[in-house]
């Protein structure tokens, strides 16, 4: 992880990079009240914007009996969390790399609320990852095989932990 520059105003933001699979990685996490905004990019952009948010704890908030610290003891027992994952900005088709870039938001939210609990705040992720061949191709092509999503899971434990060594609070 290369340094992590920190600014408290306007918002809480801290900016890293680091090489993930030998690809260099930044990475901007900007805390604001209302939700926590994390940019992650190999490719010096994005391409898709994700908003991933935990589905008890947004029902919950509405119920007129909500209690923050019941929430908070069944979710740190949980180890997941379940999450409602959305496309805001970019493809959602029937493609490897977007289901890849669901499951990252997913795994990126949830590893946040293991950390903290009580932190309910939606996450909404920027992603651009520099992904082979096969991730881009549609799931009804078939000159390429179906990458294993497994080869992935390294990847995305790297970016969640370097995600979090950038986490705004």
């Amino acid at each position: 992880m290369a340094d992590v520059l920190k600014s408290s105003f306007p918002v809480s933001a801290k900016v890293g990079a680091g090489l993930i699979n030998n690809v260099h990685t930044d990475v901007a996490v900007l805390g604001f009240s209302n939700c926590v905004v994390a940019i992650v990019t190999q490719l010096m952009s994005i391409g898709s914007i994700i908003k991933a948010v935990g589905t008890s704890a947004a029902a919950s908030t509405q119920d007129a009996f909500y209690d923050a610290q019941l929430t908070a003891d069944q979710l740190s027992t949980s180890a997941d969390v379940p999450v409602e994952v959305k496309f805001v900005l970019g493809n959602s088709s029937a493609t490897a790399a977007s289901s890849l870039y669901q499951v990252l938001a997913t795994h990126i939210y949830q590893h946040r609320r293991e950390k903290d609990p009580l932190d309910s705040r939606p996450l909404i992720i920027g992603i651009g990852l520099e992904l082979p061949r096969e991730y881009k191709l549609s799931q009804l092509d078939d000159d390429a095989g179906q990458p294993d999503p497994g080869e992935f899971l390294v990847t995305m434990r790297a970016i969640a932990k370097l995600v979090d060594e950038c986490y705004a609070q």
